[in-house]
C-alpha cells in the first residue's frame, strides 16, 4: 500500500479508499463514515471549500480502472472531485497529465489554493507540476522549471500578497521555495535551508501568513546526525529569509524543560490568539506550540497517548481548534481545544492502518474529515 518510503518521507504517502466522516454539532451523535466510490484508489487529498458550501478535492488517484487491483500503487493520475451541497453525487474531473507531450503520472500529496479569480493545484510528478484554472479557461498544466535539482517531493502552496509560494523538501536535503507573481510566468527559487545553514529535514513543511510574513514550519536539524527540532523560517513576501530558529528548543529552554525532538509534518493554524503549531514528538505524543506574536513560544501536550502518522487541524465555526490523528491502534481520534485544554474522543469504530494523515475541513457548519481506508 505504500509508495517508496513512508508517509513521513517527503514526496510519498499511503494510498487507500477515500472515506468521509461528517461531524455534526452533537459531540455524542453517531458518526458514520461515507465511502466515496468514484475513486478506486488515492492518496491524501488537498481540499478547497467554496462560499456556497461546495468542496473540491485534489488527489493523486485511480478512477474507473476495473482491471487494476485495489492494492496497486501505480499508476496514479491527477484528479479533482467536486461536490455541491445541492447534490449527493461527486463530479470527477481528470486533470491533464501530459507535459510537453509526455504523459506524467503523479504521486504523493497535492496542494491547492484559490482566490476570487484563479485556482492553482500542485502535484508531484517527478518534478513540481502546476495546474491552473481561470474562470474562462479549462485546466492547463506546466512544469515548474526548478534548476539543478530533482524535486520529487510533496508541494505545499500558499497565496500571499500578489504571489504564489510553493514549498517542498526534496530528499530531506533542502527546503525549496518557489515563488512567482500571479501576473507573471517567471519563477524565483530559494533554498531556505542553505540560507539559514540548516541541512536536514523530515516530513513536509507547513506554512502560514502572519504579521506580514510567511512562517514556514518544518522538522529540521542544523546538521546531519543531530536530532530533529521544530523550526520556523521567517520569509518576507519577496521570498527572502529574514530569520530562522528552532521553536521547540526556544520553548523548552524558556520553560526549563528538556529539549524536545519531533517527527513528521507539522500542522499550523492562525487563531485569534496567534499561531498554533501541532506536531508529533519523537516519543509519539501530539504536542502544541503556540505564540501570540510569532516569536515567543510555549508548549503543551495535546494527546494523552502516542499517535501515528501526521495530524490534520482546522478551526471550528466557534473559533475552537480541532485536530485529527490516528492512534497507534489505527482508530481515528479527534482532539478539541476548550478553554486551553485539549480533550480527545475516538471517531472511528473500526481500526485501520495507523500511519495515516486525516484531512479535516469546515463546510456548511459541519466538520468533515477525509481519511483513507487502507488494507492491512
Amino acid at each position: 500500500m505504500y509508495q517508496t518510503g513512508s508517509i513521513s518521507s517527503p514526496g510519498t504517502c499511503i494510498q487507500g479508499k477515500l472515506l468521509q466522516y461528517v461531524l455534526g454539532p452533537d459531540p455524542d451523535g453517531p458518526i458514520v463514515p461515507l465511502q466515496e466510490r468514484i475513486v478506486t484508489q488515492c492518496g491524501v487529498p488537498s481540499i478547497l471549500t467554496g462560499l456556497d458550501g461546495s468542496l473540491q478535492l485534489f488527489v493523486a488517484g485511480q478512477a474507473d480502472y476495473p482491471s487494476s487491483p485495489s492494492y496497486a500503487p501505480w499508476p496514479l493520475s491527477p484528479l479533482c472531485l467536486h461536490h455541491r451541497p445541492e447534490s449527493a453525487a461527486w463530479q470527477l474531473t481528470r486533470l491533464p497529465d501530459a507535459v510537453d507531450g509526455i504523459q506524467r503520472f503523479v504521486s504523493g500529496i497535492p496542494s491547492a489554493v484559490a482566490n476570487e479569480r484563479t485556482m492553482l493545484a500542485y502535484f508531484n510528478g517527478g518534478q513540481l507540476l502546476e495546474y491552473e484554472s481561470l474562470p474562462e479557461t479549462e485546466w492547463s498544466v506546466s512544469a515548474i522549471p526548478v534548476p539543478d535539482i530533482v524535486v520529487d517531493a510533496n508541494p505545499v502552496a500558499i497565496l500571499a500578497g500578489d504571489s504564489v509560494f510553493v514549498l517542498s523538501a526534496p530528499r530531506g536535503e533542502a527546503l525549496l521555495l518557489c515563488k512567482r507573481r500571479l501576473d507573471s510566468a517567471a519563477w524565483r527559487f530559494v533554498d531556505l535551508g542553505a540560507e539559514a545553514s540548516v541541512g536536514s529535514f523530515a516530513g513536509d513543511p507547513a506554512v502560514a501568513e502572519f504579521g506580514g510574513k510567511l512562517h514556514v514550519f518544518v522538522c529540521a536539524a542544523a546538521a546531519v546526525q543531530e536530532p530533529f527540532e521544530l523550526w520556523d523560517f521567517f520569509v518576507d513576501l519577496d521570498g527572502s529569509v529574514t530569520e530562522a530558529y528552532a521553536v521547540s528548543r526556544d520553548a523548552c529552554r524558556r520553560e526549563g524543560a528538556l529539549p524536545l525532538t519531533v517527527a513528521g509534518t507539522p500542522t499550523v493554524l492562525v487563531t485569534h490568539r496567534g499561531l498554533q503549531v501541532l506536531v508529533r514528538s519523537a516519543a509519539g505524543r501530539l504536542v502544541e506550540f503556540h505564540s501570540t506574536g510569532g516569536e515567543r513560544w510555549e508548549t503543551s501536550p495535546v494527546s494523552q497517548g502516542p499517535v501515528e502518522g501526521n495530524s490534520g487541524a482546522v478551526l471550528g465555526g466557534d473559533g475552537s481548534s480541532m485536530a485529527y490523528a490516528s492512534d497507534r491502534m489505527g482508530y481515528l481520534t479527534e482532539f478539541r481545544e476548550t478553554d486551553r485544554v485539549w480533550r480527545e474522543r475516538r471517531i472511528s469504530h473500526v481500526c485501520g492502518e495507523a500511519e495515516r494523515w486525516p484531512r479535516p475541513v469546515v463546510c456548511a457548519r459541519q466538520v468533515r474529515v477525509f481519511d483513507l481506508e487502507i488494507a492491512v
